[in-house]
C-alpha cells in the first residue's frame, strides 16, 4: 500500500514540476509583453492569450502538488486541538467532498474537453482567437490528478482514524 501512495505522491509532485516550468513562462511572456508596450508602445494579442493560458495552468498541475505537500488552507481553527484520530475523521469526510467534487470535474470535464476539440474551439477574448481546446484539455487532466491525490490522502486519513497511527 505503501508503494501505491509513494507512486501517487510522485505523480503529484512531477505535476508540481511541471507547474513551475508554467510559472517561468508566464514569466517571460509578461515580461515580453511590458517590454514590447513600454518601447515599441504596442501590444500583441497573441502574448496576452498566451499569458492566460500559462497562468491557468500553474493553477491546474499545483493542485495536486499542493494537496501532496499539505499546502491547502485548513478552514477549521480548532482543527489542531482535536485528537488525532478526530483529525483523521474530519480529514476523510473532507477528501470524501474533494473526491466528488473532483469527479464531477474531470467527468464533466472530459466531454467539455472534446467539444472543444471537434470544434476547434478559439478565444474570442482577443483577434488572434488562439486554441483554446488544449487548455481545456488540462481541466480533466488537472482535476483527476488532484482526484488521484485525494485518495492516497483519504487512505491515509482512514488508516489513521482506524488504526490510530499513520501508514
Amino acid at each position: 500500500m505503501n508503494r501505491f501512495l509513494k507512486f501517487i505522491d510522485t505523480i503529484s509532485r512531477m505535476s508540481g514540476t511541471i507547474s513551475s516550468w508554467f510559472i517561468i513562462l508566464q514569466m517571460v511572456v509578461t515580461v515580453a509583453i511590458v517590454i514590447e508596450r513600454h518601447f515599441f508602445h504596442r501590444g500583441d494579442d497573441w502574448a496576452f492569450e498566451l499569458s492566460w493560458m500559462f497562468y491557468s495552468m500553474v493553477f491546474l498541475f499545483a493542485f495536486a502538488y499542493t494537496l501532496a505537500e499539505k499546502g491547502h488552507v485548513k478552514v477549521d481553527p480548532l482543527f489542531k486541538l482535536y485528537p488525532l484520530r478526530m483529525q483523521a475523521i474530519v480529514g476523510s469526510i473532507s477528501y470524501l467532498f474533494l473526491l466528488t467534487v473532483c469527479g464531477a470535474l474531470f467527468f464533466y470535464g472530459i466531454p467539455f474537453a472534446k467539444t472543444a476539440w471537434e470544434i476547434k474551439e478559439c478565444s474570442w477574448h482577443t483577434i488572434v482567437g488562439a486554441p483554446v481546446y488544449p487548455i481545456k484539455t488540462m481541466i480533466p487532466i488537472a482535476f483527476g490528478l488532484l482526484g488521484l491525490q485525494g485518495i492516497a490522502e483519504l487512505i491515509r486519513s482512514l488508516s489513521v482514524a482506524i488504526k490510530g497511527k499513520e501508514l
